[in-house]
């Protein structure tokens, strides 16, 4: 079977991707081979295991090893790690955007591809490139070059240059690129409409010409530009065996993209609710016609989320969930815990991303959440919860009663917590998270010099210290804010069940 080998030292990090047409004779030359080259015979020394991926064709492994060779940034790998065999059609984001082709993804701008046959991928680009009349020459010519006489140019060398109608062609362009038949047409229809209205005849005959040059174009690039034109996406949804995050891959041609991902504290009594993040994604987004997961959903709960989704997303077809047994779908799985693992060891920078944000001194490898609980002052109780180095110190959990005021007091409440949870100062940690905004935070920063403190506002997710006292809005996105939430949310939900348990009590 083609597909993709990869090395790895003892400390799981990829030292050196390939492929291969047959796996298993590629495999076996690298380790018996006598006469093996200086850089094989580095790999091997190098290397402590080998993992491999199957693909369906030696063309799907092509496109793979290029992508995870970009991705990983293997140190024995050379050709790809500063450009790839391939080309790529990108539309530029300069002042004047045009349509370049090119062998990577360094320039900022829209890119289509890969395109593994340069001889499409060159046909492709000359045919929107002399149909949308998109050549932008350098030169500066009164009455214009030979190309824009020979109707190629956009007439960017003229001074009266229409800056405007080139843009309207050049997103022509992009929609056809996109396969978007429909909304290309309706786009066309539209501005064929508006030039009609504007006497501007000449303008809506070109535009009829492109119109009638769209059926061109799409038997063009449905030919085997790229090996994932004509394949339907799939998502992978991969939980990691430590139940600490949920990723969410989008699969197309064996090729896995990273769209979302969940972190979740990681407790011993507490299981996060994964298809609740499941069901939220999809409220919001389409669904494919296969989605797969790598863990454990009961036969009854499969059947509803099928029709749930089917439902939802207004699907004709069904949509089918898939728990990850054998073949291929094992395969996704495979490669989503490659790229899982990869940025799940991102984590270990968090504490810097942390000092980073908060622009504290040191870094915040121990960090304490503290949050009050009442109803209407009555049974006001407190709890703090250590989190080190992004996991749970359930052993350092603490619940508090409120013992030094009667009356509600949120502000007196959380200093008489933190004094009480810190009467040995060997318990500091490196960092208090108070649960509120500015007030909370004023009501308990000056307690202790020793240590740093911020608090979390749930509105906005905004966070203040004593350097950011105007705030600043997390980025949700990230594993330092979705950290920071995660335990401000379960020190709240820790001291609200202590609230019911002592309320039910009295």
């Amino acid at each position: 079977n083609p597909g993709v080998y990869l090395f790895k030292d003892d400390q799981n990090t990829v030292l050196y991707i390939g492929k291969a047409k047959n796996l298993k004779n590629r495999v076996s030359d690298y380790v018996s081979n006598k006469d093996r080259e200086l850089k094989a015979f580095s790999i091997l020394s190098s290397s402590d295991h080998l993992e491999h991926l199957i693909t369906k064709t030696e063309l799907e492994a092509m496109l793979l090893e290029a992508r995870l060779i970009q991705s990983y940034q293997p140190k024995f790998n050379v050709l790809l790690k500063t450009g790839q065999p391939f080309l790529y059609l990108m539309i530029s984001t300069d002042k004047v955007p045009e349509l370049k082709m090119v062998h990577n993804q360094k320039q900022k701008g829209t890119y289509f591809g890969p395109f593994i046959e340069k001889t499409s991928a060159r046909r492709v680009y000359d045919f929107l490139i002399k149909t949308f009349k998109l050549k932008l020459c350098k030169k500066k010519i009164a009455n214009g070059c030979i190309f824009y006489h020979m109707g190629i140019c956009a007439g960017k060398c003229r001074p009266d240059f229409d800056l405007q109608a080139y843009i309207e062609r050049l997103e022509l362009a992009k929609l056809a690129l996109k396969s978007d038949h429909h909304k290309f047409l309706n786009q066309i229809s539209k501005l064929i409409e508006q030039h009609n209205k504007k006497m501007e005849f000449e303008q809506s005959k070109k535009l009829h010409e492109y119109r009638q040059a769209f059926k061109n174009i799409f038997d063009m690039l449905s030919s085997k530009t790229s090996s994932s034109a004509s394949l339907e996406y799939r998502d992978i949804w991969f939980l990691t065996q430590d139940n600490q995050a949920l990723f969410l891959f989008r699969e197309r041609g064996s090729v896995l993209a990273k769209k979302e991902i969940f972190y979740f504290p990681v407790t011993n009594d507490l299981e996060p609710d994964y298809l609740s993040y499941f069901e939220s994604y999809y409220r919001e987004n389409p669904a494919p016609a296969v989605i797969i997961v790598n863990f454990q959903i009961n036969t009854e709960t499969k059947k509803l989320y099928e029709h749930f989704l089917s439902e939802w997303q207004g699907k004709s077809q069904s949509i089918s969930l898939i728990i990850h047994t054998e073949g291929h779908f094992a395969n996704l799985i495979k490669l989503a815990k490659i790229h899982a693992e990869t940025e799940l060891s991102k984590q270990k920078t968090v504490s810097k991303s942390i000092k980073d944000l908060l622009k504290l001194p040191i870094e915040p490898h121990t960090i304490d959440c503290f949050d009050i609980s009442h109803k209407q002052g009555m049974f006001m109780v407190g709890s703090c919860v250590r989190f080190i180095d992004g996991q749970a110190d359930k052993a350092n959990f603490r619940h508090f009663h409120i013992k030094s005021i009667a009356q509600q007091n949120d502000y007196a409440a959380l200093a008489e917590i933190v004094e009480r949870r810190y009467k040995d100062k060997q318990e500091l940690p490196d960092l208090i998270l108070i649960d509120g905004g500015k007030g909370q935070l004023n009501a308990v920063q000056y307690l202790l010099s020793e240590v740093e403190f911020a608090s979390l506002a749930k509105r906005e997710e905004t966070i203040y210290s004593k350097r950011l006292p105007d705030g600043k809005k997390l980025n949700l996105k990230t594993f330092a804010g979705q950290l920071l939430i995660a335990l401000r949310d379960y020190t709240h939900h820790f001291a609200i069940n202590f609230h019911r348990k002592i309320s039910k009590l009295s």
